[in-house]
């Protein structure tokens, strides 16, 4: 499951997942979100909080870091992932440096890395 934070505004999207982070979750939440938030010619700021709970990523989903940037039509500027660890290596299957992974005690570093403006 997906959520929007209430910190998400203007280019920064901040969502908590949990649980199985799925394709309706993509479409139903992230895109829908965007499409929502995002105004036209706008970098695209993106913090995924992975909760304690987070226990799957559909393997047939556009949360792969394959699909993620490229199934969208949206300039992303970076993409902070905050998990406990858990997720490290998904992070670091991204192989950008447009992503970067943060511990949840650095969430607050996470938010401030997103809203960088030298990008």
């Amino acid at each position: 499951m997906l959520y929007v934070l209430p910190d998400s505004a203007g280019d920064i999207l901040v969502v908590q997942a949990t649980e199985t982070l799925s394709q309706s979750d993509y479409l139903d939440v992230f895109t829908a979100q965007i499409n929502k938030q995002l105004k036209k010619d706008h970098r695209l700021r993106v913090l995924i909080y992975c909760d304690h709970n987070l226990t799957q990523i559909e393997l047939a989903s556009n949360w792969q870091p394959n699909k993620l940037c490229a199934s969208i039509d949206v300039d992303i500027a970076r993409i902070a992932i905050v998990s406990s660890g858990a997720w490290l290596d998904w992070c670091t299957d991204f192989n950008s440096e447009k992503v970067r992974h943060f511990t949840v005690t650095e969430f607050l570093t996470a938010l401030h890395w997103c809203d960088e403006q030298q990008v």
